[in-house]
């Protein structure tokens, strides 16, 4: 029973470990496996220590969806960085960031002047349609400028969120590896419970996680050009 225990524990953290790749497919699971063992021993203290480490890996793999999630989005976002410096670039080289900038700020505040005036101010009726028509001229400029500045606000933006998401990151990443040493003293301590030496077999490695290439992960995450960014500064 000992060899046979060995392989159900091998074959569980597999399972585990290959999860990621299969998104969601099922396969057959061996004759004896690790809950068919645990049953068959009609070991209270068994059974409870299995349902633990059941529970331990239901956590441990919602903690690797997350994670896998945000290196997904950590790959969008560091290429939308690059497509967004470069239009920041754009229009410093040109002059109208800076520039973009204090008139941007000049306007909004004039059209606060003006919009305040309309509503508070007894104005005659050629003096409102004038106050009306230069409000119009400035909304039409600053939406010209305000693709400057929305450009310059996204790249703030997209830098907090590669800050929050490599946070997060970091912050999974040894949570995920003290699972791991949990469940292998976990497994132990059901094998103690069971009466079981561990069989002089070689041990099986864990299967690691390959890793994913640059060129397949460019394949994988869309480029994100100008004219990308150009739309989302619009919106």
């Amino acid at each position: 029973m000992g060899d046979s225990l060995d392989n159900a524990i091998i074959d569980e953290k597999t399972e585990a470990t290959s999860a990621k790749a299969d998104h969601g497919s099922s396969t057959a699971s061996p004759v004896n496996s690790l809950n068919e063992i645990v049953k068959r021993s009609n070991n209270p203290d068994a059974v409870k220590a299995k349902e633990a480490i059941d529970e331990l890996r239901k956590e441990r793999a919602k903690s690797v969806a997350r994670i896998k999630e945000c290196r997904r989005r950590l790959l969008y976002k560091e290429n939308e960085l690059v497509a967004v410096e470069k239009l920041v670039k754009m229009n410093q080289e040109s002059g109208k960031s800076e520039e973009g900038n204090r008139r941007f700020g000049y306007l909004k505040r004039l059209k606060n002047r003006l919009e305040f005036r309309i509503s508070t101010e007894a104005s005659s009726l050629n003096q409102e349609k004038e106050i009306i028509r230069k409000i119009s001229e400035i909304n039409k400029e600053l939406n010209d400028l305000g693709a400057t500045v929305r450009v310059e606000r996204k790249l703030k933006l997209v830098k907090g969120d590669i800050e929050m998401l490599k946070g997060e990151i970091a912050k999974l990443d040894p949570e995920i590896a003290e699972m791991d040493r949990k469940l292998d003293d976990m497994y132990i301590g059901l094998r103690k419970v069971l009466g079981l030496t561990r069989s002089a077999a070689p041990q099986q490695q864990k299967p690691r996680r390959p890793r994913m290439r640059d060129k397949d992960r460019a394949q994988e995450m869309p480029e994100i050009n100008l004219q990308d960014i150009a739309v989302i500064s619009k919106k």
